[in-house]
């Protein structure tokens, strides 16, 4: 989960919320705002956001993307003249401006914790699966291994 201003992104869940509420965004503006969320701060191209939206397309998609950005400007309550969240570099592309903190979705931490508890039973298996066959070992060593002679006494003198 990604959070900018009063916004948060779940991007596991496609899903961004103001305060706790959802916000209607879907489709190509969240995979916009998603874009902008991963990189911000930098330049994004507008070549970039066309390859990224609608990959391999002979179309001029310069109206689709202008109609985007006001969807998005729209939901994010920005505007272009004095922006918030995404700046307009002219004849370049864009720039996320608010600063993004990433956070734990409870996604995340559900995802998190089944790694884990996989990790620790599989851990216990093996630990157990080991003392098992060390006892095993340990119990059936004399019948894999010849018994040594005993150290006979023969040839040590005695000082008398």
């Amino acid at each position: 989960m990604k959070r900018f201003g009063d916004f948060e992104l779940d991007e596991t869940l496609r899903r961004l919320s103001r305060e706790g509420r959802q916000v209607r965004l879907k489709g190509q503006a969240l995979d916009l705002l998603c874009l902008f969320v991963e990189r911000p701060g930098e330049l994004v191209t507008r070549e970039e956001i066309e390859q990224q939206l609608w990959p391999g397309s002979n179309a001029d998609v310069a109206h689709n993307l202008d109609v985007l950005l006001s969807r998005l400007r729209a939901t994010l309550g920005d505007d272009g003249k004095s922006p918030r969240y995404i700046e307009t570099v002219p004849r370049r592309g864009y720039r996320f401006l608010a600063q993004v903190k990433r956070t734990s979705s409870l996604a995340d931490q559900r995802l998190n914790n089944g790694i884990v508890r996989r990790l620790l039973i599989y851990a216990l298996i093996a630990v157990f699966a080991g003392a098992v066959s060390l006892l095993i070992a340990h119990t059936r060593y004399d019948k894999f291994v010849s018994p040594r002679p005993a150290p006979s006494s023969r040839g040590l003198g005695t000082r008398r």
